[in-house]
């Protein structure tokens, strides 16, 4: 046995001193049969305070690429998504949704249920695949307080084809800002 020099204590462990700060974004979610219930619900969002930018819809190409004449520039800009495993091309209009899933997809995401499986349960991953393989919009509002959260919830379960959802998406692992990927806009 090594000696111990006399009044010595043992060492102590040291703190763990790496911080790691990720954001998380928080999304209440809800899809839609139609671009008429989207349309109903951007216009309630905004008149309560929400800005386009908070405010993403995923779908598919061929959906989405219709819906723009009456929500606002953003519809028009899309974000292509397109998952090795998924039949049809997927797109996001732009803005933190689209930036997130584009980078699961650089690293490596073969389809959306997989992209969104790094956030979600599998199960909440799988529907919303769903929903978009079936044709649904799935709009995504992005909450930054209570207010913002108790106006989405009315909104969205007044008007959307199912339940809501509030899905976390955590910043600083979905994509790095200065990294993501852009290279797949489409219009």
């Amino acid at each position: 046995m090594g000696a111990q020099t006399r009044g010595a204590s043992p060492p102590r462990p040291q703190p763990d001193m790496r911080v790691i700060n990720q954001p998380t974004l928080r999304f209440a979610v809800a899809a839609y049969d139609s671009w008429s219930g989207v349309h109903t619900t951007l216009q309630d969002l905004s008149a309560g305070g929400s800005t386009i930018n908070d405010l993403n819809c995923l779908g598919l190409h061929r959906v989405l690429a219709v819906g723009g004449t009456s929500a606002a520039d953003q519809t028009l800009h899309l974000h292509a998504l397109p998952f090795q495993k998924n039949p049809e091309l997927i797109s996001c209009t732009l803005g933190p949704v689209a930036e997130c899933l584009a980078w699961r997809l650089a690293l490596g995401a073969s389809s959306l249920q997989v992209a969104l499986s790094y956030w979600l349960i599998p199960r909440h991953a799988e529907e919303l695949q769903n929903a978009v393989h079936d044709g649904r919009i799935v709009l995504w509002v992005q909450l930054f307080d209570n207010d913002d959260e108790r106006r989405a919830y009315q909104s969205l379960l007044a008007r959307s084809s199912n339940s809501v959802g509030v899905h976390d998406l955590i910043g600083s692992e979905a994509w790095p800002r200065s990294a993501g990927p852009s290279s797949n806009r489409v219009a």
